[in-house]
């Protein structure tokens, strides 16, 4: 006679699937925490600075212009200067962008350049592409990336052409 097959008893691997998903969020979640960012505001002595810019390189980042080589070609002024930091990690690329899209937005810019490493503007060969990593990588193991925050201006309205003088005869 076939005796009943006992109940099969709960698996470690299935029951500690669920733990293993909730620590895996928590650190996903704990790694994104970690971006920091500052900002400076400018001051200028007389007034706003206009800067008529050139072009560039540029990413829609959460839709703000962030200009990895090069400056916006539109007219602009320096509204101030982004610190961000994250923990040097695969993604630290988007987090940074991220952080400072968000920072764009709060301060009520247009945009970013980011900043080389000596804190020039970057040029066209500094341009991004999908391996690099943005940023100075610090000793504590974070990446730092500098940032101008930017206002657009509207363009200059054209003057009027001058109106011939009337000739007297």
């Amino acid at each position: 006679m076939l005796k009943p097959l006992p109940a099969p008893l709960p698996s470690p691997l299935r029951s500690s699937i669920p733990a293993l998903a909730a620590a895996l969020c928590m650190l996903v979640l704990s790694l994104a925490a970690c971006t920091t960012a500052d900002y400076t505001s400018y001051e200028y002595r007389n007034g706003n600075k206009v800067i008529d810019g050139e072009g560039g390189s540029k990413r829609l980042v959460d839709g703000v212009e962030i200009w990895d080589a090069g400056d916006p070609p539109h007219r602009y002024r320096i509204m101030g200067m982004l610190r961000v930091s994250d923990y040097d990690q695969p993604y630290v690329n988007l987090s940074l962008l991220h952080a400072i899209a968000q920072q764009v937005r709060r301060n009520g810019g247009s945009a970013a350049i980011l900043l080389s490493g000596n804190g020039g503007m970057r040029r066209a060969g500094d341009s991004l592409t999908w391996h690099e990593r943005l940023g100075l990588l610090q000793e504590d193991g974070y990446r730092t990336q500098l940032a101008l925050l930017v206002q657009y201006l509207p363009e200059p309205a054209e003057k009027p052409a001058a109106k011939p003088l009337k000739t007297l005869r």
